[in-house]
């Protein structure tokens, strides 16, 4: 059962791409007469090769094509393979803490220059923009000041996008569907901030735990409250529990969420519609952009662009409520700066005016751009890479298949398909239907017989061997049961 229209298919594309007629000794090219009454195999001087699949297709009173083999070739891997499902969260985990190694420094001056200048520890500056942060953290801390909190920024963009970017796809294929091709903006939007939430929400301590270490530092041009002094990631948490309550490590999990939304609603938005562009838009043909890693990072360098340009102002709150002192009051934690992530937002305007919003925008795109290059690229040889090893393992199986197929009616002698073979194998196939058995004799079966081999250009004495049976098999197109005579 099963074994449908491979053997057709291998014939009519052959057929249908000729030019010119095959020749069987003399001049003479076979032709299916089509009339309602007969569909004999015949001879006829010259004529197009495209009758005589057409007349074999008309009507399609021959069942055993269909019913010969089972797949044309291996099995197609679908479009969305390693972007959504359980691949794709992975995927989208593994790239973008594999980026943070690299980027993780600018990320340390991001912090540190939204905290300068804050009214509530000092109101100290001492960096003039995001490369003289790096150079002083750098010659007053070494190369450990630059990485500081690089274990906790691993292991948030591997856990926090695991869900964030992973359930992008999912989350939009239910809202627009897998049946349209191109979802509209506001629906990417809205698959974007749910799958931002989702992320914010699940990991708000390590976003915590990452600000702090980030922040700490002994040097003298350390900025922001440094009262918070951990010995590694796993002791925040054991710090941050014991002294501040377990609650304390979803401090800030409001404006964390409003954050991702932002980020993640504008990020995947713009870089799911320029990838379409560059690579569907006939506008942007003349660009040249093809499926790769240098349009997944073109596409990226937009995409943080927006990222930061929408985030930006929730992130140095963020950022404030996050790395502020706090105190207990009737039992409950109370930050000593800021009371709430509006009473932070409304001391940041009145003490330091609008403009501080935007502190660390440089530092910021400098870390998030080259970081959502990496990570993007990372994710696209990761999922161009699954979808690889899944075309070859559906080439394996169906050679496997194949070859099954074709050893039990191959010859033993010469180990090809011979005239003989191919009857066997079409009248074996159809006797597995009964329906198609009572309509189907052994000389309609021998005419098909004919059929193909004069569609591989090949007389009834004639035989062929695995890699033809094979190469035509897998390189025939479908064509239709109706086709007209």
């Amino acid at each position: 059962g099963g074994q449908s229209a491979m053997l057709m298919h291998a014939s009519s594309s052959l057929l249908l791409s000729s030019s010119s007629p095959p020749h069987l000794g003399s001049s003479l090219t076979p032709h299916l007469s089509c009339s309602s009454s007969s569909r004999a195999l015949a001879f006829r001087p010259r004529e197009p090769s495209r009758v005589v699949i057409a007349s074999a297709l008309e009507g399609r009173g021959s069942r055993s094509f269909e019913k010969f083999i089972g797949r044309t070739r291996p099995d197609k891997v679908p479009d969305n393979y390693g972007r959504g499902g359980w691949y794709g969260m992975v995927f989208s985990g593994l790239g973008p803490a594999g980026a943070a190694v690299f980027t993780n420094p600018f990320d340390v001056a991001k912090v540190r220059m939204q905290l300068q200048g804050e009214a509530s520890s000092g109101g100290k500056k001492v960096y003039k923009n995001v490369f003289d942060c790096i150079i002083k953290t750098l010659q007053s801390e070494g190369l450990e000041g630059t990485q500081r909190g690089l274990t906790a920024a691993i292991i948030r963009e591997g856990s926090k996008n695991f869900f964030r970017i992973g359930l992008f796809e999912p989350v939009l294929d239910q809202l627009h569907g897998t049946e349209h091709k191109t979802a509209p903006v506001w629906k990417r939007l809205v698959a974007g901030g749910i799958s931002g939430a989702v992320g914010a929400m699940i990991c708000n301590p390590i976003e915590i735990v990452k600000t702090r270490l980030q922040a700490s530092s002994v040097a003298a041009t350390s900025v922001g409250y440094q009262g918070y002094k951990y010995k590694g990631f796993l002791d925040s948490f054991r710090v941050i529990t014991r002294q501040e309550g377990a609650s304390a490590l979803w401090l800030g999990t409001g404006i964390s969420t409003i954050r991702s939304i932002l980020a993640t609603s504008a990020n995947m938005t713009v870089n799911s519609i320029s990838k379409e562009k560059l690579l569907h838009d006939p506008h942007y043909a003349h660009l040249g952009f093809k499926p790769g890693a240098i349009t997944d990072g073109v596409c990226a360098m937009f995409s943080g662009l927006a990222c930061v340009a929408a985030n930006n102002p929730a992130d140095v709150i963020r950022t404030r409520l996050y790395n502020q002192p706090f105190k207990i009051v009737n039992g409950k934690r109370v930050g000593e700066y800021y009371p709430s992530t509006l009473g932070c937002a409304m001391s940041i305007l009145r003490s330091e005016g609008p403009l501080a919003f935007w502190k660390g925008f440089t530092g910021h795109y400098l870390r998030t751009g080259p970081h959502y290059i990496v990570c993007f690229v990372f994710i696209g040889y990761l999922q161009r890479g699954a979808r690889y090893l899944k075309e070859q393992d559906n080439r394996r199986r169906w050679e496997s298949e194949m070859n099954t197929l074709f050893v039990k009616y191959a010859d033993h002698d010469t180990k090809t398909w011979t005239f003989e073979s191919i009857q066997n194998a079409m009248l074996s196939a159809v006797e597995e239907d009964s329906q198609i058995k009572r309509t189907q004799s052994k000389e309609r079966i021998r005419k098909d017989a004919e059929i193909f081999l004069i569609s591989l250009h090949k007389t009834p004495s004639d035989s062929i061997n695995f890699e033809e049976f094979k190469q035509v098999s897998e390189q025939s197109p479908h064509v239709p049961a109706d086709l007209p005579c």
